[in-house]
């Protein structure tokens, strides 16, 4: 099946697996985790499977943890699916790696972030390796595993139509794939979000904040709230959910520029199922694209930021490494060029002389003008 073809986390995934006693697959419900453990990884490692997902095996942890882990073969692999429902398993998982620190022990699954919100108290310090799966990236959505990436405008765009939530981007026809988006949607604000019992969340209101950071032109906390009509740590609270299920992406502004930080959904799809702009999907999908490249295929993580001028124009992504290295994106829509176009990168190199400045426009063929790379929209894809 399409949407069984292999990720690009899965090289990453088998070599944390060789050194580390435990591994967790972070991301949003139906990006892919359990596909990627249960069958793809199968293909390669003999493992164990649960999931919390079953009421008995749930039960049985919180119960007793210690007793539900003496029920598996001590030397294969278990994958533990939505293992954050169970939030003492995280101690018996440590008490069995603290006794055994064999390399491939564990692989928990898990659709929030393993945190204080949860009531997981215990991080697992120095024997967890974190992977976070994103929405599939056009190149796997397109099958092109290896090799130079080929994409058509057409094919964009229809990338930034469908997103790439495996299976909803599969789905053939449109108002299916519509369907499955309300779907998950609904899941999220009805179901998802009240896993947080100490925020006392409205799904009525995690709607309208999700559906504000697809929609506004400028969604900051003051800017949703607005939106909402309500009061901001409301809005905060759920917005803290909502990034919590990886859900909503935080992109903080870089130090150089102004503005406040920005709230944006996960996906072009999600996006574009509350009516986003082009030029949202294409923030969106330009951000997912490198934060999962750098995820997947960086040896250390890259920061991410966006640059806003004092006169409130965006370079839409700021990417620094490690060693200081600046990477600054801007998305326009215009094919024909001003000179105008160039200010605020220029502006942005002068700060950061040894920045690569991009523009990325709706043109047909790269070029270079000055210092600023000017790259067709399909360059965001990688």
């Amino acid at each position: 099946m399409a949407h069984t073809r292999k990720r690009l986390a899965f090289e990453k995934l088998l070599k944390r697996l060789k050194f580390s006693p435990v591994v967790a697959i972070q991301g949003a419900r139906q990006t892919g985790k359990s596909v990627l453990a249960q069958k793809l990884l199968a293909k390669e490692i003999d493992a164990q499977w649960v999931s919390f997902d079953q009421m008995g095996p749930l039960q049985l942890c919180r119960a007793s943890p210690e007793t539900f882990l003496a029920g598996f073969n001590p030397r294969k692999l278990l994958i533990i699916d939505e293992a954050q429902k169970a939030s003492n398993v995280f101690d018996a998982v440590k008490f069995a790696v603290d006794q055994d620190r064999r390399p491939g022990r564990f692989l928990l699954l898990g659709s929030t972030e393993f945190s204080h919100l949860q009531q997981i108290r215990e991080s697992l310090t120095g024997r967890l390796s974190r992977i976070r799966l994103f929405p599939l990236v056009y190149r796997e959505l397109s099958g092109q595993s290896s090799g130079a990436l080929k994409v058509s405008r057409r094919e964009l765009l229809k990338y930034l139509d469908i997103g790439g939530m495996p299976a909803i981007a599969f789905a053939r026809d449109a108002e299916v794939r519509m369907d499955l988006l309300e779907d998950w949607i609904q899941l999220t604000c009805q179901r998802d979000i009240h896993q947080f019992k100490r925020l006392k969340l409205d799904s009525d209101l995690a709607f309208l904040v999700l559906k504000a950071t697809a929609t506004l032109e400028e969604p900051t906390l003051a800017a949703i709230t607005r939106s909402c009509r309500t009061h901001s740590r409301r809005v905060q609270s759920h917005l803290q959910a909502l990034q919590e299920l990886f859900c909503v992406i935080r992109l903080n502004p870089h130090p150089s520029g102004a503005g406040k930080p920005l709230f944006l959904p996960l996906d072009p799809g999600v996006a574009g199922y509350f009516g986003a702009s082009l030029m949202r999907r294409l923030h969106i999908a330009l951000l997912n694209e490198r934060m999962a490249h750098n995820q997947y295929f960086g040896s250390k993580t890259d920061l991410f930021f966006y640059y806003r001028s004092t006169g409130k124009t965006h370079i839409h992504l700021i990417e620094e490494s490690v060693d200081g290295r600046l990477t600054a994106s801007q998305l326009i829509d215009r094919e024909a060029l001003r000179k105008t176009d160039m200010n605020l990168l220029n502006a942005f190199g002068k700060k950061s002389p040894k920045a690569t400045l991009q523009l990325m426009a709706p043109v047909t063929e790269p070029m270079k003008m000055g210092r600023i790379h000017v790259l067709p929209w399909e360059k965001i894809c990688l």
